[in-house]
């Protein structure tokens, strides 16, 4: 504050004591506002998703590439017919494009792709078993746990793979296919189905002690697969 202002000050004022005075005086000048942040770049897939959910059809098309073939392996494994199983992954396909807009970017997109798709297929699954419906082949089942890196222990069976799947409970049953037959982890499989890792490793464990078991007895009785 230079003497001119000083003078001014006091005169408005009064006569301000000494060390008033001087501390006014002295006293430094307001640091400015801090700078704006920087924008933060928004990761593109995020920002691919976010145009997907906004209805943008080049972004749903790079969705939909980069999910089809996982989400069609997961319907034709849990749909016993073509038809069924095509009608499901579209179902799932639509729920993805249709939940686009809420991915928040903390997993990989085919990661979160696959906890939509699954739970959606096992929605229309479960459906169609209470209207009687067929539920995967056996063939189908086969092939995609002969694939599997993860093997369970039963390869080389007395009865088809779906004879012995389908004696299991529901939970179990389809935390065997994921795990064994899709080669999801148990994190992912825990995800996909809203319960803890401690109870799909539970129902690994039971199913797959039930699957032994089913195996056992059918050895003891010299029962054969039909040709």
């Amino acid at each position: 504050m230079d003497a001119e202002r000083a003078r001014a000050l006091s005169k408005s004022l009064g006569p301000l004591p000494e060390p008033l005075l001087a501390s006014a005086m002295t006293r430094p000048a307001p640091a400015p506002p801090p700078a704006p942040s920087p924008a933060v770049p928004v990761p593109p897939d995020l920002e691919r998703m976010r145009r997907a959910g906004a209805g943008d059809p080049e972004a749903q098309a790079w969705l939909m590439t980069h999910v089809i073939s996982r989400v069609r392996r997961i319907a034709r494994t849990f749909l016993r017919s073509a038809a069924d199983a095509d009608d499901a992954a579209q179902l799932a396909l639509l729920a993805i494009l249709e939940s686009a807009s809420s991915y928040r970017g903390e997993s990989a997109v085919e990661a979160w792709a696959r906890r939509v798709a699954v739970r959606t297929i096992l929605r229309y699954a479960r459906q169609q078993r209470r209207e009687g419906a067929p539920v995967a082949p056996e063939s189908a089942i086969d092939d995609e746990l002969a694939q599997a890196p993860h093997q369970p222990p039963f390869e080389a069976l007395p009865r088809e793979t779906r004879a012995y799947l389908d004696e299991l409970p529901e939970a179990q049953r389809n935390a065997i296919l994921l795990h064994h037959a899709l080669d999801y982890s148990i994190e992912e499989i825990a995800g996909m189905t809203e319960v803890s890792p401690d109870t799909v490793k539970s129902r690994l464990r039971l199913g797959i002690g039930a699957l032994r078991k089913q195996v056992r007895q059918d050895l003891a009785v010299g029962r054969k697969r039909a040709s």
